[in-house]
């Protein structure tokens, strides 16, 4: 059987399925007035009425309803419990086992009651949803509660109801009866079409049979629907596939049933048989006449020979056909009256044959009814004649007593659910009354005419006789007369005589209304069916004759009444037999059923498949990037391989000479690999020096390391003995060790005895010892240890020096007392120290240094000589800080400098500085310095004099220190309380030194305020009242300067500033997210209430709970969420609405962010959606197959449990959720950061998925399952959208563009000018993305155009930071272009971006940083031309302040360029430009101090170009103090009240410029607004 809750369906073909339809089509809309034939579904036998009697209609309600809601909730609720009532009153007692029927009422006459019910009555159908109702158990019952927790419950599931009532008290809810209410053989037939079609044998009236003796019908290979109930016995179900196509669905309840099911079916094809011999008819109309015969045969046996014997009396005399009397079977009929067989019902079934032998089950009788149930046709196909012996064993036993006490097999062991294996029948049948909402028993009898009951004794006179303590119990259960369950009250009326007055005169109205209202009864003369002698014939058959003509029993063996039993007419069985329970078998016991049973493994494992795939994808990325690093290795590996056969593999000996040409001696060269750490080495070339100097350079020549061996005594080597036998280490002291793997065992041995002889001849020995490659890579003291063992030392030394509280036996790993004795003994090379200086090792600067520390001369500075220098340049005075710094280039030590020396000091920091300088610009500078303080005509300056020149500046030398590399954390800022040291010099000596000098050089202005710097930024005062207030006076005429110092950063301040101002500055953020969110917890919500209320009636919330409100809720926001995303992917669009009035309301420079944001979104309503879902599947996995009516789209054969992993793999909606999953996970674990990072290809074609993720969606809800597809409701638009946006960028992509002009700069920057497409608009700041032919036409990669809009061609600098930009980088060598011409390149854009709106503020503020600054060399020339060509009215924009953030000015030399360019037009000084080099040291450092006083005098002399940049822009060292600055802006411009700032750079540098915008916001009474764009 299929459940759905409308009806039941079968699984037919199409072909079938379009043939009965056609058929249907043809029999309903023939002509009205010939309806001689009898439909199958009852319709038209009313021709007044056409539905009146047919099947699918309401119950009749001839009885006011008494809802306790008026309306559809159940009736008596005050009663007691319908199992209380069951156990109380109709349970048998142990003495009351043996009750044959008084009337000798045999078990056929109580079976063929069944017969007659279901022929009637077809009310089995559960409401859908599934209307659930709990009985109490009473504690410690028998059945139901045997551990007496009086917690137990039986379930009642109300039956299914005409949809159009039960919605008010005017409509009450009415049953609706699936069967129709005529005796037209829809036992036989069943009782739609269709059904009957599939009965019929193929181009054959009989109906199909499955043996070649038409013994038994066909098997149901259709899948017709049946009742699908579980075998109580096996707890299972069986195939429905086997079953006898029979026409009743319930036909298989018990053998019984069964048994006449089989009997009609023969009695068809015995008249088919009969018919076709007395006259030849067609297929069709044989197979018609043949159904009249049977019905005819049913109404006779029914009306004339059942009914009678029920009642003791006949029906009055069938008078004609009356069209007015409506024969629809009523609900007190079907719910109290008819179930009044069931007193009639043995509890077992007699099988004989023909020699009245009875049959044995084993050791018992009979066959036990309890154990039987949906196991009937196993039970008859046992023994060939089965079905014979069941019906002559029926005839003879007597059926049960006439009276309220039931079998067990029907009060307690009745069938139930898997889950409730075992029921109570007449608990059922009290609920049914109750669930139709009918009144009580006395308002019954009242309404159908029948006297009130006044008194108990009055229910049944006769057995307030027989047994009153059962009429005292009634009494005590509903404690008044009109309370009684009509079924109850109508049951105590009962005795031996029949049933009692209330159900005779409810089955008498029914019967006589049925006979009378059928048009197509047989005794009709009207129309015309049967002849007179036919309807005569008729009238006088007997079941009996049935059974002797369509089966092997003979007349002999059964009496001619086989309703009843007597000995006269029994035939050759003369004694009745009653087969009592003991007898019998017992009845299996209750059992429950776990329907999730099968599941808990794949449940298990595919959810933590689910949590486990993000983690296999990013597994997978990890693949990617190590197949991607090994792939890039091996090609270095080949390219190193190819260079090794180049240079060759034998020991060479060369001559080398100096920088001079001086010859440096011989040296003997090896190639091998240094091993560095793990899997990390590198090709390499080992030079041993005949002075004990062992140099290792790369293979270009370039210096790697140099190990001075000269004062080491004894050497150590270590060889590898193992594998190739071809490394050896060599121990370095005071240093790492070398690893060197040569090519072979000989190369090494060369180079031992090399090594060995070079030592000697130097007077040192040395020693070998063997080990295996394993121990010798564990045991090497590598760089790395070394850089470890550094950071330890650095951290003692600065601990030490400024008393912090640094403790090493804290760090993570603990320091051992060897590991302290090992920091005490490190020495520092001069390689260390200039790397901890941030500088080259071969500068003037560190030579110097170095020497001045190593006081003891032996080329190394031990801990106690970098601490002494430490504390006198941190804490000493700035007198001290002066002296080393001059005793540093005094190199004779005679206390003076000479020219020469005072020029190499100046040479050497502007060589740290990168400064392009030549040697007579750097004499100017110095003489520029002396003249200044009169000391042009000295020789030689002593350190006073040394004094006088740097006394201007003595506030930035006072607190000035040396910057440490990756030190910061462990100095102290100069505001730190810090104890004075013994060697600083008091402030009056200093004070008294200063004035002296003033003296000298002739200054009155007060040079010695050596107060201590703070941290906090500075910048050159700007007196504000000074300058015109008018913006258009103020541009050009004064530069607003900056100075950099060192910025320090407070979270928690800068988290308090940023939430205090968060809203004023990002106002339009924040009422977009709130509307985006807004939205999303709308239509989350909207869904939630709707699943959770308002389709309540649905069924999904009581299956489900409130996790089907959630995943709908998270559905409804996901599918808005993902729909969105496209349009914040419509680059063209944006682009134009740029340029729009919209563009003031809507931030679109924040689109990318905007799409993460909604991306996060829509992933966390996923999750939501996905792991709602995991408890979901777990909900539907533990239910019946019954209650999944509730979906409309999906199927289910009852006898079929759908499992937990048909809710995942058996339909589409859940497989196309699982690729939903899968496909949503490599999206989103292929866009992280890391994943962008090492595997870029695969983030881009990942996110090409997303097509797949709409498609799957579509498919994902196309099945309404739930509900109808709403996905296209948010997807439509934005899809027609980003359609649209493709189109046009696709008809760009195709377009080729000729390369103009390319050339690599320095710093990996690669410049590109190619031709201006025609109609190529676009404005400075603006993007474009650019594929290459030779790197695949479709790879597009996003670059800022720095060309300006009036140029007649577009330029690019792309810097080569990936394999992409590499190779595009590589297409442009020299070598390369001497082969081929350039390449072409497909352009698509151009994009719009934040930078894009600088002239739509007064003031603009260019921040810069890295390559960030490329968007600004665009909108830099472009407003300097329009400034040229006087068109500035056009814009805003009256004045730009750029500032450029950059590591060295030589890092991008290319803007410097255009920098120069724009200085040389702009004349107004409408450009003020900022450069901080923040690869230099910060302010406090001793040597940013000495270049800024470099930088001041150069200025002077150059005519204020700057030292390192050459231009007129400010130069600062170290980071820009934004904020200062922007207060400086805002003191310069007054009357502006909004200024425009835009950042472009790493995230660190957009988030600082964020915090300055906030906090200028704050101070001043300006708006700073913030755009910004990362790379």
């Amino acid at each position: 059987m299929y459940v759905n809750c409308r009806n039941q369906k079968t699984m037919i073909t199409m072909q079938q399925t379009c043939l009965l339809i056609s058929i249907c089509v043809l029999i309903s809309f023939g002509p009205v007035t010939g309806f001689s034939q009898q439909r199958f579904d009852g319709y038209f036998n009313n021709l007044i009425i056409p539905s009146q009697g047919s099947a699918g209609k309401p119950l009749k309600q001839n009885i006011t309803t008494d809802y306790s809601d008026y309306t559809y909730k159940v009736s008596g609720r005050g009663r007691p419990s319908a199992r209380l009532i069951s156990e109380q009153l109709f349970k048998k007692l142990r003495n009351e086992t043996f009750t044959p029927n008084s009337r000798n009422l045999t078990a056929l006459f109580a079976f063929f009651s069944q017969l007659v019910a279901m022929e009637l009555i077809d009310t089995d159908d559960t409401t859908c949803p599934v209307e659930l109702l709990s009985i109490p158990v009473p504690k410690c019952d028998p059945e139901f509660d045997t551990a007496c927790t009086g917690t137990q419950h039986l379930p009642y599931e109300r039956i299914s109801y005409d949809k159009r009532t039960g919605q008010s008290p005017n409509v009450p809810r009415k049953q609706v009866n699936k069967a129709t209410s005529y005796i037209d053989g829809s036992f036989v037939y069943g009782n739609n079409l269709i059904r009957a079609l599939y009965l019929q044998g193929n181009r054959s009236p009989k109906l199909a049979s499955g043996d070649a003796w038409s013994k038994y019908p066909q098997k149901n290979e259709e899948g017709l629907a049946f009742v699908a109930n579980p075998d109580p016995v096996e707890h299972a179900y069986h195939d429905q596939y086997k079953y006898w196509k029979l026409g009743d669905k319930h036909v298989q309840e018990n053998p019984a049933l069964l048994s006449l099911g089989v009997l009609f079916f023969r009695w068809h094809n015995y008249l088919v048989d009969k018919l076709d011999s007395k006259k030849h008819h067609g297929f069709d109309e044989t197979f018609s006449l043949a159904r009249q015969w049977v019905i005819a045969s049913l109404q006779s046996v029914i009306m004339y020979e059942w009914l009678p014997e029920l009642l003791g009396e006949s029906l009055p005399k069938y008078t004609g056909y009356k069209s007015d009397i409506y024969p629809d079977v009523t609900s007190i009929f079907d719910a109290a009256a008819m179930r009044y067989i069931l007193t009639l019902i043995p509890a077992g079934i007699y099988q004989r044959n023909s020699r009245c032998e009875y049959a044995i089950q084993g050791k018992y009788e009979g066959v036990r009814l309890c154990n039987s149930y949906w196991r009937s046709q196993d039970i008859l196909m046992e023994r060939e004649d089965e079905v014979e012996e069941t019906l002559m064993g029926l005839a003879t036993q007597v059926a049960e007593a006439e009276d309220v006490k039931m079998v067990e097999d029907i009060q307690s062991k009745y069938y139930g659910p898997l889950h409730f294996s075992r029921h109570d029948l007449i608990s059922q049948t009290i609920m049914r009354g109750r669930d139709y909402g009918l009144p009580d028993y006395n308002t019954v009898r009242v309404q159908i005419g029948l006297e009130r009951i006044t008194s108990w004794d009055d229910i049944n006179p006769w057995l307030n006789q027989t047994n009153p303590n059962l009429l005292q119990t009634l009494r005590y259960l509903y404690g008044t007369l009109d309370n009684i369950d009509v079924f109850v009250g109508g049951m105590f009326e009962t005795t031996p005589e029949g049933p009692g007055e209330l159900f005779r005169t409810v089955i008498v109205d029914q019967f006589t209304r049925i006979r009378d209202g059928d048009r197509f009864w047989f005794e009709n003369t009207e129309n015309r069916q049967f002849t007179d002698e036919e309807i005569r014939q008729i009238r006088t058959l007997k079941l009996s004759d049935i059974i002797v003509n369509a089966s092997k029993v003979d007349a002999s063996d059964i009496q001619e009444n086989v309703f009843t039993f007597t000995a006269e007419g029994s035939g050759k069985c003369s004694e009745a037999k009653y087969l009592p329970e003991q007898v019998l078998e017992p009845c299996t016991p209750h059992q429950g059923y776990d329907y999730f049973a099968g599941s808990e493994a794949s449940y298990i494992i595919i959810w933590v498949s689910f949590g486990l795939i993000p983690f296999l994808c990013f597994f997978v990325v990890f693949l990617l990037s190590k197949c991607k690093q090994w792939r890039y290795n091996r090609t270095v590996q080949l390219l190193q391989k190819n260079l090794k056969e180049t240079l060759g593999n034998q020991a060479g000996f060369e001559t080398f000479y100096d920088d001079i040409g001086k010859i440096k001696g011989p040296q003997t060269q090896f190639k091998g690999t240094e091993w560095l750490w793990d899997e990390e080495t590198r090709l390499v070339i080992i030079r041993i020096h005949h002075e004990c100097v062992l140099d290792i350079v790369n293979l270009k020549g370039k210096p790697l390391r140099t190990v001075n061996m000269k004062d080491m005594k004894h050497v150590q080597c270590t060889l590898s003995s193992n594998k190739k036998r071809n490394v050896v280490l060599i121990r370095v002291s005071k240093e790492y060790d070398v690893v060197i793997e040569l090519s072979n065992e000989s190369q090494r041995r060369i180079f031992v005895e090399t090594l060995q002889h070079t030592l000697a001849n130097a007077g040192a020995s040395i020693d070998y010892q063997e080990a295996k490659l394993k121990n010798i890579y564990k045991k090497a003291f590598t760089q790395k240890k070394r850089n470890q063992l550094l950071e330890k030392f650095f951290k003692t030394v600065f601990s030490e020096a400024f008393q912090m509280d640094y403790d090493p036996t804290l760090d993570q790993d603990e320091i051992e007392m060897r590991q302290a004795r090992d920091i005490l003994e490190t020495e520092l090379t001069k390689e260390e120290f200039a790397s901890a200086l941030a500088v080259k090792p071969n500068t003037d600067f560190v030579e110097n240094m170095f020497a001045l520390m190593d006081t003891d001369h032996n080329g190394y500075i031990s801990f106690r000589e970098f601490l002494n220098a430490i504390v006198m340049l941190s804490k000493g005075s700035g007198q001290n800080k002066l002296q080393t710094l001059f005793r540093m280039f005094d190199h004779d030590g005679n206390g003076t400098l000479d020219r020469d020396e005072l020029l190499k000091l100046f040479s050497s920091l502007l060589e740290m500085a990168n400064s392009s300088l030549t040697r007579k610009e750097t004499e100017d500078l110095v003489d520029s310095m002396c003249k200044q303080h009169g000391l042009t005509s000295h020789d030689a300056i002593n350190f006073d004099d040394f004094c006088t020149i740097l006394s201007p500046h003595m506030d930035k030398i006072w607190n000035a220190g040396l910057e440490w590399k990756g030190c910061r954390n462990y100095i102290p800022t100069s505001g730190d309380d810090r104890k004075r040291s013994p060697r600083d010099e008091s402030q009056e000596v200093m004070d008294q030194q200063s004035a002296e000098a003033r003296k000298r050089t002739g200054q009155s202005s007060d040079v010695t305020r050596f107060l201590k710097s703070d941290s906090q930024a500075s910048i050159s005062s700007i007196d504000s009242s000074s300058m015109d207030t008018n913006l258009g006076t103020n541009v050009g005429t004064k530069r607003t300067g900056f100075i950099a110092i060192r910025e320090t950063y407070t979270p928690l301040k800068a988290k308090m500033r940023r939430l205090k101002h968060f809203v004023e500055n990002n106002r339009q953020h924040i009422f977009y997210l709130v509307l985006f969110f807004g939205i999303c917890l709308g239509l989350f919500a909207e869904r939630f209430y709707y699943y959770t209320v308002e389709r309540e009636h649905s069924g999904l919330r009581a299956i489900m709970s409130y996790g089907i409100s959630t995943t709908r809720g998270a559905a409804a926001a996901m599918s808005f969420c993902f729909s969105l995303l496209l349009l914040t992917m419509v680059r063209n669009t944006i682009t134009f609405l740029r340029g729009t009035f919209l563009n003031l309301y809507v931030p679109f420079d924040s689109v990318v962010s905007f799409h993460k944001v909604v991306a996060w979104a829509a992933l966390f309503f996923t999750a939501l959606h996905v792991v709602g879902y995991g408890f979901n599947f777990y909900q539907l996995a533990t239910q019946p197959t019954k209650y999944f009516c509730i979906f409309d789209t999906v199927v289910f054969r009852a006898d079929i449990l759908p499992t937990f992993n048909f809710w995942f793999f058996g339909n589409v909606t859940g497989f196309t959720g699982l690729l939903l999953v899968i496909v949503i996970c490599i999206i989103y674990v292929f866009a992280t950061q890391t994943a962008r990072r090492l595997v870029f290809n695969a983030f881009w074609l990942s996110h090409k998925l997303i097509a797949i993720l709409y498609v799957l969606t579509i498919l994902h809800g196309a099945s309404m399952i739930v509900q109808k597809p709403m996905f296209y409701l948010y997807f439509v638009g934005p899809a027609i959208i980003f359609t649209i946006d493709k189109v046009i960028s696709l008809s760009r992509k195709r377009m080729e563009i000729a390369i103009v002009r390319a050339e690599n700069l320095a710093s990996d920057i690669t410049f590109i000018e190619f031709k201006r497409p025609p109609r190529f608009e676009y404005k400075s700041g603006q993007w474009v993305r650019i594929a290459c032919s030779s790197q695949g036409q479709n790879e597009y990669h996003p670059f800022t155009l720095t060309s300006a809009p009036h140029e007649d061609t577009l330029s690019l600098h792309i810097r080569a930071v990936g394999p992409w930009t590499h190779a595009f980088r590589s297409l442009f060598d020299q070598d390369c272009l001497k082969e081929s011409p350039y390449p072409k390149l497909f352009l698509d854009g151009p994009y719009g971006a934040g930078q894009q709106d600088w002239y739509t503020y007064d003031v603009s503020v260019l921040v810069g940083a890295g390559i960030g600054v490329t968007p600004y060399a665009s909108i830099l020339k472009d407003f300097v031309h329009m400034a040229t060509i006087k068109s500035t009215y056009k814009i805003r924009c009256q004045k730009l302040y750029f500032i450029w953030v950059t590591g060295s000015q030589r890092h991008f030399e290319w803007l410097l360029d255009i920098l120069q360019e724009v200085e040389a037009i702009d004349q107004k000084g409408i450009v003020s430009t900022d450069i901080f080099i923040t690869q230099f040291f910060q302010n406090f450092d001793l040597r940013t101090a000495m270049l800024y006083i470099c930088e001041e005098h150069f200025q002077k002399v150059s005519g204020g170009r700057s030292v390192f940049t050459n231009l007129k822009a400010s130069t600062h060292f170290g980071r820009p103090h934004l904020g200062s600055m922007f207060k400086t802006v805002h003191r310069a411009h007054p009357m502006v009240r909004k200024v425009g700032v835009f950042s472009c750079g790493p995230p660190g540098v957009t988030k600082s410029v964020e915090r300055a915008c906030v906090e200028s916001s704050r101070t001043t009474k300006a708006l700073f607004e913030h755009h910004f764009e990362n790379f």
